[in-house]
């Protein structure tokens, strides 16, 4: 009896765990600091500036870049609307910054996701954090708190100011 327990438990922990590991992000558990989000910030301003720019001016033709998303051919949706010149720019650009760097692209807002998590079949609560332009200001996208490091549990959108229009985003949705 023993031993079918001791078998048991290993093969049911398995079993119970295995949802958790198809629709969890391994990343979720240590979203990027802060400070390390200024910082890539910084050192990189000139490169978020001109993306910043450039997703302002494709507000309507693309809601979602990412380097993995511009070399798949054919390119799809909104994508096959930009010159290969401007996707080219675009990866290089994002790829200077963090090779997986992920652009979202709206009127109120142009994000930066550099950790995201949660279902991958949009089922349950997912969140993103990253840093974001907010070329209307913030009052239309969330609420400015003074630190993110750690996530906060409510749905909701929150952003730490970095510099004008420019903010650490941490969004939770349920």
């Amino acid at each position: 009896m023993f031993v079918r327990l001791i078998r048991f438990v290993p093969t049911a922990t398995v079993i119970l765990a295995a949802p958790c590991l198809l629709w969890c992000d391994p990343v979720a558990a240590n979203p990027p600091k802060d400070a390390e989000l200024v910082s890539s910030f910084r050192s990189h301003h000139d490169a978020f500036e001109r993306l910043a720019a450039m997703g302002m001016e494709d507000t309507g033709i693309v809601s979602l870049l990412s380097p993995e998303m511009l070399n798949e051919q054919p390119l799809t949706d909104g994508r096959k609307a930009l010159s290969p010149e401007r996707g080219g720019e675009c990866v290089r650009l994002l790829t200077s910054i963090t090779p997986d760097l992920v652009m979202g692209i709206d009127f109120d807002r142009i994000t930066f996701s550099y950790s995201r998590g949660g279902s991958t079949l949009s089922i349950g609560p997912g969140w993103m954090k990253g840093i974001a332009y907010l070329p209307h200001g913030y009052e239309r996208v969330g609420m400015v708190v003074t630190n993110l490091d750690k996530p906060p549990s409510q749905d909701d959108v929150y952003l730490v100011p970095i510099q004008s229009n420019w903010y650490i985003i941490y969004v939770h949705l349920d």
